[in-house]
């Protein structure tokens, strides 16, 4: 799925001239992401990633850069942060193609653990105690690239609705997200996808957090739910123990409010309906990847499935 634009070494080293790079000795297509082309370039003396976007376009993309820069600023270094180009800008672009570079770090996704919970759930706190500093205002909302619970509402509500995706919002949330909707949660920096895959680790350590796609400003308790509902995963459900693990993690650094504790199982339900909507939108709705057209469909699945869980074991 990494590999929508098929680059050459010598486009690649047309590119990493702009930084004054290179030149490339290898150049490795690499089977990871799904809005963008990734590449592993070896120069002389240094691994980089480099990406191509397919999907957003250049000012998006700025956007996504606008978050990283602002979050390595204020001390978040779990994260990676993009090269400047000679002209000081961190999206390059060369004809019609335009990404980022990066360092190419080491480490792998990690698998379903207590251990892998427990350090992802402190990854996100951090994310979500950094200092608000000048220039947080300006940084893009999660709505504007993402799904917030009204923006899931009223889409579930509308006749644009797939019928499975309404009928599952209907079963899930009875009472249409009242409360929750309109709840004045907590705002700061978000991810919006940390999924386990969307970070690295080594030696059981969490050493990097990817793709802030859908980062920026946003509500805590959602970030929180989309990252349990894709986290706390164990063949193919939502595991219980492993949610504990990583509120244990996350909770070692961000206490959860006494509001965000009540509705915490109303928010891992809207995580997956947001990323489902995200799927909707990208894959049945734009064609991006005709294999992931119905891929929204494992989301819905999974929360009725987490659904019976909280009926046999209790609520959270």
């Amino acid at each position: 799925m990494g590999d929508y634009t098929k680059l050459s070494i010598e486009q690649a080293n047309e590119i990493l001239e702009l930084y004054e790079l290179g030149p490339v000795v290898e150049l490795i297509p690499l089977s990871l992401g799904i809005s963008n082309s990734n590449y592993k370039i070896t120069a002389a003396t240094q691994n980089y990633l480099l990406k191509v976007s397919n999907d957003k376009n250049c000012e998006e993309l700025k956007e996504e850069m606008r978050v990283l820069n602002y979050i390595n600023k204020v001390g978040f270094k779990a994260s990676l942060v993009p090269y400047q180009t000679t002209k000081s800008e961190s999206v390059y672009q060369k004809g019609e193609m335009f990404g980022v570079l990066f360092d190419f770090l080491d480490g792998i996704p990690p698998g379903p653990s207590d251990v892998a919970c427990f350090e992802i759930g402190q990854g996100l706190a951090a994310l979500h105690t950094l200092t608000h500093i000048e220039g947080f205002q300006e940084l893009r909302h999660h709505e504007n690239v993402g799904f917030g619970a009204q923006q899931v509402r009223d889409y579930a509500r509308s006749l644009k609705a797939p019928k499975d995706y309404s009928e599952s919002f209907g079963f899930i949330f009875p009472h249409g997200l009242q409360g929750f909707a309109d709840y004045p949660w907590e705002v700061g920096i978000v991810h919006g996808d940390l999924y386990s895959d969307n970070t690295l680790f080594k030696n059981e350590k969490l050493q990097t957090i990817l793709d802030f796609e859908q980062g920026g400003r946003g509500e805590y308790i959602l970030d929180l739910g989309i990252s349990l509902s894709g986290t706390c995963i164990e063949k193919g459900r939502i595991s219980i123990p492993l949610i504990k693990s990583y509120l244990s993690g996350y909770e070692s650094i961000r206490p959860l409010p006494r509001e965000e504790k009540r509705h915490l199982s109303d928010a891992i339900f809207l995580g997956l309906f947001s990323i489902s909507l995200w799927r909707i939108k990208r894959f049945k709705e734009k064609d991006l990847n005709p294999l992931m057209t119905d891929s929204y469909k494992d989301l819905l699945l999974r929360a009725e499935a987490f659904s019976e869980t909280l009926k046999i074991e209790g609520p959270l």
